[in-house]
């Protein structure tokens, strides 16, 4: 009797010896991914576990060696529990790497820990056929992707999707070195949730994970019946896209343009810079107050390229309460880069173009009736799309009366003079 809280607490520390032994450890966060991948290829990687804190671009670093700088198109995309991050391997040299998070809090056992997460993998010496970009997304609506064939032939990238949930084309052809857009249609009744689009050519495949979140295009009915549009509130960048080539050691500014395409006014519109545009890119415009359905506004962008050749990639978001839009920028850093001569009265520092504006350029014996925006070929009249006969200034006219009055005046009195010379005087 006297033994028996002595027995109890031995076989308690007997028990647990053999739990620790004998059941499997669990990684408090699972990372699935490829262990290899070819140069260009896109990375994805897969992180689940029991997180505090969301995983955003700033947390994820892509190492080489002791190196945790390396530039890297990436971004990350949540879908359910699960953290995506995909980049593009482009311009990477082989040899061995890792992905790193840092500075997320997540649960390990009852613990509440921030240990970082290190998954390692290897780029080899083969060139993957072609990448895909965004490599995870989630969407309520329609959306498209960008190819890029890696190769130096031509390739056919064959896409494989849920055709009663998605359609597109069943194939993709793609020139050698090019980029191309396809578009994905959401079928009408397309349920909420999760699936993948493959893509493939030679030896080459890559899964896409597309999280179809159709609960956010659900249209709310008024008390008359009628749908509100989810247009409401929209805006985009113009244009969406575009790549500067400069020097190392150099600074540059670019203009382009956000137009409010909704029919509501947005207000306190902000600007985020990805955390890999951070370091070379500034916007130079301020907030912008308010935005009016179908204006337009400039957007300055101020870069610095530093003193390391790279090519970077990333985003430039616009955002408000209700929506948000997106400019991806990819700077191509060299050393020993000259500039094109642009030409005659063109702006290199501008790149949206008139047509990016959905407005014309106006005659040189016509003017714009409306607003005027600077492009890169011209200045183009955006609202109304008037052009028509210059009208004649009421002040020039006003001027042009005057002087022609003071002329009268003057040989008025330049022959009244004369005239008084030479009639004689009588004598008293």
């Amino acid at each position: 009797m006297n033994n028996l809280p002595y027995n109890l607490w031995r076989g308690f520390i007997s028990l647990t010896i053999l739990l620790v032994l004998f059941f499997p450890f669990v990684s408090p966060v699972e990372v699935t991914m490829n262990s290899q991948y070819a140069q260009g290829e896109t990375l994805l990687a897969r992180f689940s576990g029991n997180f505090v804190d969301q995983i955003t671009e700033n947390n994820v670093f892509f190492c080489r060696g002791t190196n945790c700088n390396i530039p890297m198109t990436s971004d990350v995309v949540r879908i359910a529990d699960d953290f995506y991050v995909y980049a593009l391997l482009t311009e990477k040299n082989p040899g061995n790497y890792s992905i790193r998070i840092e500075g997320v809090r997540y649960y390990k056992t009852t613990q509440r820990v921030d240990d970082d997460i290190v998954s390692n993998f290897t780029i080899s010496n083969e060139t993957a056929a072609f990448s895909v970009n965004p490599g995870a997304l989630t969407t309520p609506n329609d959306f498209t992707i960008e190819l890029q064939n890696l190769q130096d032939a031509r390739i056919t990238v064959s896409i494989d999707k849920d055709s009663q949930l998605l359609s597109s084309p069943s194939s993709v052809e793609l020139n050698t070195r090019q980029k191309k857009v396809v578009s994905f249609a959401l079928s009408d009744a397309a349920p909420r949730g999760l699936t993948t689009i493959g893509f493939t050519s030679g030896n080459t495949s890559y899964s896409m994970p597309v999280y179809v979140d159709t609960a956010n295009t659900e249209q709310e009915t008024n008390e008359t019946g009628e749908t509100g549009a989810t247009e409401d509130f929209d805006m985009e960048f113009r244009p969406r896209t575009a790549e500067v080539s400069m020097a190392t050691n150099s600074d540059a500014k670019r203009i382009l343009y956000l137009k409010n395409t909704g029919t509501e006014t947005l207000e306190d519109i902000s600007f985020n810079i990805s955390s890999l545009l951070g370091p070379y890119v500034a916007v130079s415009s301020e907030d912008i107050t308010s935005l009016s359905p179908g204006e337009i506004e400039q957007v300055e962008l101020e870069i610095s390229s530093g003193s390391d050749e790279a090519i970077i990639e990333g985003r430039i978001t616009a955002y408000t309460e209700n929506v948000s839009a997106q400019f991806i920028l990819t700077l191509n850093l060299t050393e020993d880069f000259t500039p094109v001569e642009s030409e005659a009265g063109e702006d290199p520092s501008i790149v949206s173009l008139c047509e990016d504006l959905g407005g014309i350029i106006c005659a040189d014996d016509l003017e714009c009736s409306g607003e005027i925006k600077r492009t890169k070929n011209g200045d183009c009249c955006v609202a109304p799309l008037v052009c028509q006969e210059p009208k004649r200034s009421s002040s020039k006219t006003i001027i042009g009366w005057g002087l022609l009055i003071l002329v009268f005046i003057i040989i008025i009195w330049f022959f009244k003079r004369r005239y008084r010379r030479v009639i004689p005087r009588r004598p008293f």
